[in-house]
């Protein structure tokens, strides 16, 4: 009986019956839903490398009929394909995300213009993706190049139907980087 009052007594003081609050929700994944701008759909490409919740949302960023064009280097150079469909595309992604713990992408404008219509948008970038493999705490330059998004507007949203991409120098372009994972 000594032993069941302790019992309840050292439960008591623990506080283990007592009401508490609850954790605060977390933030959702950065999102900007609808892509009614061409620059909030770019940001959108970024939002879904940089957020592996946002891969479930890659797909959505293109057309049925989406394409995307290797650097020719890269396929001389490296055997890649010439172009892949969305499908690719996505699994692609579902790979990256499983071997890097983190990928940021910067994408600065080129000195083309970027040509912007009511219903199409070619928009001209330089880019650079970064990422830290899950077994290691050392960021790695992935891919560094040049590309070319083709954008249509359907029912207000901005969509991707096209992607080139381009060699820069000798680095990695982001198509070898998509091959690589795909």
């Amino acid at each position: 009986m000594l032993i069941i009052l302790m019992a309840l007594f050292a439960l008591s003081a623990c506080e283990l019956f007592e009401l508490r609050d609850s954790d605060p929700p977390t933030e959702g994944a950065p999102w900007n839903d609808p892509a009614s701008e061409v620059e909030l759909a770019l940001q959108n490409l970024e939002y879904t490398y940089e957020d592996s919740r946002n891969a479930v949302n890659y797909s959505r960023l293109f057309q049925e009929d989406y394409s995307f064009y290797f650097a020719a280097q890269d396929i001389t150079d490296y055997s890649t394909d010439s172009q892949w469909n969305r499908n690719q595309e996505q699994d692609m992604l579902l790979n990256l995300h499983s071997r890097y713990s983190s990928i940021t992408i910067q994408l600065d404008s080129l000195h083309t213009s970027d040509e912007i219509s009511a219903n199409e948008a070619k928009i001209y970038r330089n880019y650079t993706v970064k990422a830290r493999p899950i077994d290691s705490t050392n960021t790695i330059d992935l891919a560094m190049g040049n590309m070319e998004l083709h954008y249509r507007r359907l029912y207000g949203r901005w969509y991707i139907y096209k992607w080139y991409d381009y060699r820069s120098g000798n680095q990695p372009t982001w198509g070898l980087m998509k091959y690589e994972n795909g």
